[in-house]
């Protein structure tokens, strides 16, 4: 059993950091413990090694990873919490496992919502009840990658704002002294004339620091020639990102930050004509295969 952990947890006074430093301030046995000790056997409760294979499990961890009943996990930390008694340590440890908040962690924030919703798929889509990336969202990001000063970390945010999906991106080579995407070889387009006007010069600018060659792969593996960057060393960088941002790291994927660009508005509002739906709550039905009501022009 393991509890899925993410980046947003391990920020000072929320998620993990929290429930640690009540561990620590509720502890009153017969001797105190340090906040180390504390992180120490919640992170085994939680079901790591320690508090150090917590973290670095953290900055992998994927969205939407199975959350182990509450019950069990509180069970586990008392297990946890005992293994570390010393002998004559007196401690009302169930009131103290009890009294912790789990919903201070992502992951038992999405179970709560997702228990307590209460709404049809139809009526969250349409709505747009669910949690997603907001244009707010794209301004912080775009102005802490322009801080950081890389200019990989840079070009790839703006592939992503070119509305262009990952395996476009991951895939994409150097043609002829031009970047190019496709996921056919025969049917490939320029990267620059995806990206938004106001990113081109840095993207000229990665490509002329970077020394690629034809052939080359635009995004390239650390320390392996001849190899793109991989799908999980893309989503460990948009973790990355999501950190810096304070962003729910289970939020910024290249899908979502694609989901905002204008590009992709006008791509569902093309393929909502091309089905004959004139507004979007009737493309949402035809999506979720619930019927709907023809009418004819006047």
């Amino acid at each position: 059993m393991r509890v899925p952990v993410y980046p947003q947890d391990l920020i000072r006074n929320r998620g993990f950091k929290s429930l640690s430093k009540q561990l620590q301030e509720q502890w009153h046995g017969s001797t105190s413990i340090s906040l180390a000790d504390a992180q120490k056997a919640l992170a085994q409760g939680l079901g790591y090694k320690s508090f150090y294979d917590l973290s670095e499990t953290s900055k992998v961890c994927q969205p939407g990873e199975p959350v182990p009943p509450e019950a069990d996990v509180r069970q586990a930390i008392g297990s946890a919490i005992k293994a570390t008694l010393q002998p004559g340590d007196e401690l009302n440890l169930e009131r103290l496992v009890n009294d912790l908040p789990l919903t201070n962690l992502v992951a038992f924030k999405r179970v709560q919502v997702s228990h307590g919703a209460g709404y049809s798929l139809l009526s969250k889509l349409a709505s747009g009840a669910q949690q997603g990336l907001i244009k707010e969202h794209i301004q912080t990001l775009e102005n802490i990658l322009s801080e950081s000063g890389s200019l990989r970390d840079r070009a790839l945010f703006a592939c992503m704002l070119g509305a262009l999906r990952s395996s476009e991106i991951l895939s994409a080579r150097m043609h002829y002294g031009v970047a190019v995407y496709g996921v056919k070889p025969r049917d490939t387009k320029n990267v620059l004339d995806t990206i938004p006007d106001r990113h081109r010069s840095l993207f000229k600018q990665y490509i002329k620091s970077s020394k690629l060659s034809d052939g080359d792969y635009l995004f390239r593996a650390p320390n392996v020639p001849g190899r793109p960057l991989s799908s999980n060393a893309l989503m460990k960088i948009c973790f990355s990102w999501a950190r810096k941002a304070n962003i729910d790291a289970g939020l910024l994927t290249p899908h979502s930050v694609r989901k905002t660009t204008d590009n992709y508005a006008d791509l569902m509002r093309k393929i909502s004509e091309r089905l004959g739906h004139h507004s979007a709550n009737m493309s949402l039905a035809y999506a979720v295969r619930l019927p709907t009501t023809s009418s004819t022009a006047s």
